[in-house]
């Protein structure tokens, strides 16, 4: 009797531990509903139910992790230190602003070019001429041009003429370049860039160029007494060739450089023998020699461009 009474004592024990286990497990999510109930009830915040359990066991881990936040902290700003800045794309950016190839620093397309220079001749040693001109050129496009030439040249003797009559007791042949003029066309083959001292980028180009003018002359007589019968002057005919280039400065100016070819179909005074037929200047430019004499000219100058500014008309 004894065992049977402590047997049914063991076993309501046991029943009522496991009871009270369990109402400990559920008592958080038992809480909810109705503290929910009640806060619909009164009008009050729903939101406020998760918190009715925080003070039980089982309630009060998540609210504590969503609070600590300073595990997770490192992880964000590591990754804003790596991570590239994201710039907001604005409506003035576009691919036309990225440019491979820039544009041409310069235009001459449309332009005037007033191009005054001096240079000298380099293939005579008897005689020297120093030039003074000015080109007037008009670019019917940034790479092809037409133009007016106009030269002035100062002739000078040089030391070599006077030996030779010393040496061999004759008198040079010479004439004298008084002026001339021509029309010419040009062409851009070549256009580059390059740096100076890494601090400016200067532009620059090649051009090439033929023309054909006039060239006025005058024959040096052997005998400075006969220089008012025999010194006649003869206009020549005159094609040209050259070559040149051009550094871009500003918008307005440039530096030119050149070595032209003038081809001059001269007259010269006539051989001793054909004294007794140059009795006047008429006489003696008719009994005169003709040749072919190419006269090497080397100059430099500048170029200034009307209008002194330029627009581009066409899109990037």
């Amino acid at each position: 009797m004894k065992r049977l009474a402590i047997s049914l004592s063991v076993c309501l024990a046991l029943v009522g531990w496991a009871a009270t286990g369990h109402a400990r497990r559920g008592g958080g999510k038992a809480a909810a509903p109705a503290a929910d109930e009640n806060a619909g009830g009164e009008g009050g915040d729903k939101a406020a139910a998760p918190a009715a359990g925080g003070d039980k066991e089982g309630g009060g881990a998540p609210a504590s992790e969503s609070l600590d936040t300073t595990d997770q902290e490192p992880a964000k700003i590591e990754e804003s230190l790596t991570e590239p800045k994201k710039q907001n794309p604005t409506s003035t950016l576009s691919w036309q602003d990225i440019l491979v190839v820039p544009r041409k620093a310069f235009l001459k397309g449309g332009r005037l070019e007033l191009a005054p220079f001096a240079g000298v001749t380099v293939n005579d040693n008897l005689i020297r001429h120093y030039v003074f001109g000015a080109d007037l050129n008009y670019f019917l496009t940034d790479a092809l041009w037409i133009g007016l030439q106009g030269q002035y040249f100062v002739k000078q003797l040089e030391t070599q003429e006077e030996l030779v009559g010393l040496q061999f007791n004759r008198s040079s042949t010479l004439n004298k370049y008084l002026y001339g003029g021509s029309f010419n066309m040009g062409y851009v083959p070549t256009y580059g860039k390059f740096a100076l001292f890494n601090r400016q980028i200067v532009h620059w180009e090649i051009w090439a160029s033929a023309g054909v003018g006039a060239t006025f002359t005058q024959v040096i007589a052997r005998d400075p007494a006969e220089q008012n019968r025999k010194g006649f002057k003869n206009t020549a005919l005159t094609p040209n060739v050259g070559i040149g280039g051009r550094l871009f400065m500003t918008d307005w100016l440039t530096l030119n450089v050149a070595i032209r070819d003038y081809i001059i179909a001269d007259k010269f005074e006539p051989p001793a023998s054909m004294t007794p037929e140059c009795m006047d200047q008429t006489s003696c430019k008719n009994a005169a020699d003709s040749a072919l004499v190419n006269n090497f000219m080397v100059y430099a100058g500048v170029g200034m461009y009307l209008p002194t500014k330029f627009t581009y008309k066409t899109p990037r």
